[in-house]
Order: structure tokens, then C-alpha cells, then sequence
């Protein structure tokens, strides 16, 4: 099975599970997490992966540069090390936990990954290996502002950057999201316009008292103030924008806005 197929599907359930409240799909991400932090196999994967899949290089001939970087990584792991035969590992997982994986569609992006780092060159896939280089190549090289179709990516949304903060959050400390994180991730899931203006509405608000608090700590000084009014002119015009794609965008724009703003 594709490793990167089976990776996301552990990472759905985690967000699958914040979304409910129940527990299993964290804890079932917390075992992939231990299984590939204690497997170099899985471990280099997990990271060639997230490297191709998180990047952009304009330039084809600097993107076809990284991609062999990345694949030298993981040109060693043979026999019962290899890709394959590790990821198996992940696979019992999710089918000791009742997980049906069998017919997860894969992500040509997946698809092309998977070749190449765990087909051996040889003069009856020389073609084979040539396409799915150009395919990753080419994914590299795009703007990647359309998101792929998912069972959880919906046409149109594009959760993935606050996704990120989950991933990040249990790759670093098992952590909770907050009940706010919970409930953007929430709206954007299931992107009803509704719920979406109400987000926008709160975070706008909620933005918009923290500008206010430094407007006044910072009322003399006529640099950062004048900043600061811009900023605040900026959040209002976000909240009259009614578009579906950008309201989810602007919800993401706000929301780390809003975290900057309390960090500083």
C-alpha cells in the first residue's frame, strides 16, 4: 500500500476526531506518530514526503535537483527496510482498528512518490520512473492554489493550512487544539455559508478589540498607530467579502492575525 495514502488516512482521523470529540482517531495518530519516530524507514518517508508535497520551486531544473536530494535519502532502505515492507506496519494498524483502506483512492501525487522510491531502475521501467519524475516535477513547479478532491477536502476549501497547525501540534507535543481551533476547523470542513460569515464575524470582532487594546497602549506613538489603523481598515473590509473560497481563506488570514496580535 502507498505510504503516502496511508499517512493521510491516519491524518483524517485525527482531524475526523477533534471534529466529533471522541478520542480514537487521536490515538490512532498517536501510534502512527511512535511507529514512524522509531522506524528510520518510515521516519525518512514521513519526511521526503511532507518535503515534495509542502514545496514549490519555480525553476524545473532546481525542482528536478531536489527531488533527487530527496530520493537519495531514501535509496538505501532495500529488502525487509524498504518502504513497502515497513509500511506494512501502519497498515496492521489500521486494521486492527476496524480502518478499511482497501478501496482509499490515491493521489497521483502519492502515486508518482511511490514509484519512485521503491522502484528499482531497470530497463523495463525506465518509462515508468520517467513519468512519475515529470509528474513530480511538475507538482513542484505549480502554484498549487487549487486543492486536490478528498473525502475531506471539499471543491472550493482550502483547510490545509490550518490542518497543518494540527499535525504540528501532535508532531510536537500530542497537544489538544483549542475549542476555537476546533470550531474553524470545523467551519471549514463542512463550508456552509452561514457559518462561515459567522466565523468571519467573530474572529473580525474579536481582531478588532485587540487592535483597539493597542491603539490605546500605543496611542503616542503615531508610526505604530498609524499601522495599526491600517490593519484595522484591512479586517473590515475582509468581513464584507461573501465568497465561499475566500471567506474560508480570510477566516485562516484572521485567525493568525488574531495570534500574532495576542503573542506580541
Amino acid at each position: 500500500m502507498n505510504f503516502g495514502t496511508i499517512k493521510d488516512i491516519f491524518i483524517e482521523r485525527l482531524v475526523e476526531s477533534h471534529i466529533s470529540g471522541e478520542k480514537s482517531g487521536k490515538n490512532l495518530y498517536k501510534k502512527f506518530l511512535q511507529i514512524v519516530k522509531e522506524n528510520e524507514t518510515l521516519k525518512t518517508a514521513f519526511i521526503v514526503y511532507k518535503n515534495i508535497e509542502g514545496n514549490t520551486i519555480k525553476d524545473k531544473f532546481e525542482a528536478n535537483q531536489y527531488l533527487k536530494e530527496n530520493l537519495s535519502l531514501v535509496e538505501n532502505f532495500r529488502g525487509k527496510n524498504s518502504i513497502i515492507e515497513q509500511t506494512k506496519k501502519l497498515t496492521k494498524i489500521l486494521t486492527k482498528n476496524n480502518v478499511d483502506f482497501k478501496d482509499k483512492d490515491t493521489k497521483e501525487l502519492h502515486e508518482s512518490l511511490h514509484v519512485l522510491t521503491t522502484t528499482t531502475n531497470r530497463i523495463n521501467t525506465v518509462n515508468k520512473l520517467h513519468k512519475s519524475r515529470v509528474n513530480v516535477i511538475d507538482w513542484l513547479t505549480s502554484s498549487k492554489i487549487e486543492e486536490e478532491k478528498s473525502e475531506y477536502v471539499k471543491e472550493n476549501i482550502n483547510p490545509k493550512k490550518f490542518l497543518n497547525i494540527a499535525v504540528e501540534k501532535f508532531n510536537e507535543k500530542y497537544s489538544d487544539l483549542t475549542e476555537e481551533e476546533k470550531d474553524i476547523l470545523k467551519t471549514l470542513k463542512e463550508s456552509k455559508l452561514d457559518d462561515l460569515k459567522r466565523m468571519v464575524s467573530k474572529l473580525v470582532k474579536d481582531t478588532i478589540s485587540i487592535v483597539n487594546e493597542n491603539l490605546d497602549k500605543y496611542k503616542n506613538n503615531v508610526t505604530i498607530k498609524e499601522k495599526l489603523l491600517e490593519t484595522k481598515d484591512i479586517i473590515y473590509r475582509t468581513s464584507s467579502d461573501e465568497d465561499i473560497k475566500n471567506m474560508s481563506d480570510k477566516i485562516l488570514e484572521l485567525y493568525d492575525l488574531k495570534n500574532k496580535f495576542n503573542n506580541e
